[in-house]
């Protein structure tokens, strides 16, 4: 954790920051929004956050006060959680506090009147989810048939008493079938004929990219998802891309969305793709929406593309038809997560990476492309790499060379247009980012586009 700051400076601080609080009419309610720090319900960490601490921790009497988020795990309000919201505020670096929640996370306790015992340490709100046993199946391979995708069912379950969906870890299901695309062993694939020229438009001499990790400039780094079961509401879902799934999405009002800022609500207008991604282990149905946006707190939501996968089935989805991705794909069957890296050791399934170019053309699995651009020497939306066999990972962290023995067994596709070779996943701030970082020593020419079905063109 920070260093805490002399006492005299803490006194300081406090006394300009009293007076900033009373000079702008500062609110005096303490309850938890549900975001680290946030003492004062806003949604936003600030100050002022450290203030209504400050007061908590002088007994001060404060009418409606209820849990604080407590910052440094200590059961009580005082000095710690200050020095932390500030250097919070200030942008400093934090350490991970043992026992504590993370930094974008919360656990509230109730202030502790004067005169009594201190509450127990508090504790994570969240529960690890257990890591799925695929179910095996035969066959030699999915039959490329688009098919759209079934609806929903369009009842309301009731919601589970105290259901908190789960941000990491595995769902309770196999993440499609055995023999699905994802799951297919390419290492014995016939070297697609134009592999070089693939490799020259995307970059030989740019290194990979891992597009996940912990924090970078205040964001998390990757795509979150959440993990919900039968007690989850299903609200509905509208989209401006008419190749969408309609919904109900049994999305929570607090899903985490893609760029969304440390300490800041869903909600507020920080840009970017704006992924939401939520596996429902109750009956294995993957929800993505695109550009995403909570109404009334969540009641609803407005999207830009919104997409419906059934995991226990190879059924792709229309051809020309889009996604929450570019390509069509389902976004979650492709991220480096840290349960499976870490964890398990181990990923079983093929990756997802994008590329700056793309051609006007998919391969199935992709039932859609994002381009004007004919060369054929550019790669189509579902295009397929692979590492090469005889390039040796041994140098790097255990976690990259779990992720080199993936895309040596099963590749990654082409799913969207962004940075060249910059291999998608979950943020998660159990990560190491300079672990992690030994992927960028790895250059494009360390892989080879493999031959997997005929583009499928209809510019």
């Amino acid at each position: 954790m920070p260093r805490l700051q002399p006492i005299a400076s803490s006194f300081a601080a406090f006394a300009l920051l009293a007076a900033a609080f009373f000079a702008i009419g500062g609110s005096q309610d303490a309850s938890a929004s549900g975001i680290w720090g946030d003492a004062t319900g806003d949604d936003q960490v600030t100050t002022i956050d450290a203030v209504n601490v400050l007061y908590l921790a002088s007994g001060a009497d404060l009418p409606g006060i209820g849990p604080y988020p407590d910052a440094d795990c200590s059961g009580e309000p005082g000095a710690g959680d200050v020095i932390l919201i500030l250097n919070f505020v200030a942008g400093l670096p934090f350490e991970p506090i043992p026992g504590c929640a993370p930094v974008g996370s919360w656990v509230e306790v109730t202030p502790t009147p004067s005169g009594a015992s201190p509450p127990p340490a508090p504790t994570s709100t969240g529960t690890q989810a257990s890591t799925p046993t695929p179910t095996p199946s035969s066959g030699t391979g999915p039959t490329p048939t688009p098919t759209a995708t079934p609806s929903p069912n369009t009842a309301t379950p009731t919601p589970a008493p105290n259901q908190t969906p789960v941000t990491s870890g595995e769902p309770d299901c196999a993440i499609f079938p055995e023999d699905n695309w994802w799951n297919t062993d390419i290492s014995q694939s016939p070297v697609h004929a134009n592999s070089a020229a693939f490799i020259t438009s995307i970059g030989a001499n740019t290194d990979l990219h891992p597009d996940f990790g912990t924090v970078w400039e205040g964001k998390p780094i990757g795509i979150p998802y959440v993990i919900v079961g039968a007690g989850q509401p299903k609200v509905p879902v509208t989209f401006y891309y008419d190749d969408s799934d309609p919904g109900p999405y049994p999305i929570p009002p607090n899903a985490p969305v893609e760029g969304q800022p440390v300490g800041q609500s869903n909600s507020a207008n920080f840009g970017g793709d704006r992924h939401v991604i939520v596996v429902d282990e109750s009956d294995c149905t993957l929800y993505e929406t695109f550009d995403s946006h909570p109404v009334n707190g969540g009641q609803s939501w407005d999207t830009g593309s919104a997409a419906i996968f059934d995991l226990s089935s190879n059924a792709l989805r229309p051809d020309t038809w889009t996604s929450a991705d570019a390509a069509g794909l389902p976004i979650f069957a492709g991220l480096v997560r840290y349960s499976e890296v870490v964890e398990e050791g181990v990923i079983n399934h093929a990756l997802r990476f994008t590329v700056s170019d793309t051609r006007q053309a998919f391969i199935h699995p992709a039932t859609h492309y994002a381009s004007e651009l004919t060369s054929p020497n550019l790669p189509a939306m579902g295009q397929r790499f692979r590492m090469k066999a005889n390039y040796d990972c041994s140098w790097a962290s255990s976690e990259v060379q779990a992720i080199c023995t993936a895309l040596k067994k099963y590749g990654m596709f082409v799913a969207d247009n962004g940075s060249d070779w910059y291999i998608s996943g979950a943020p998660d701030p159990r990560w190491d980012d300079d672990r992690i970082g030994d992927l960028k020593d790895i250059p494009g020419s360390a892989f080879e586009a493999v031959e997997t079905g005929e583009p499928v063109i209809t510019g």
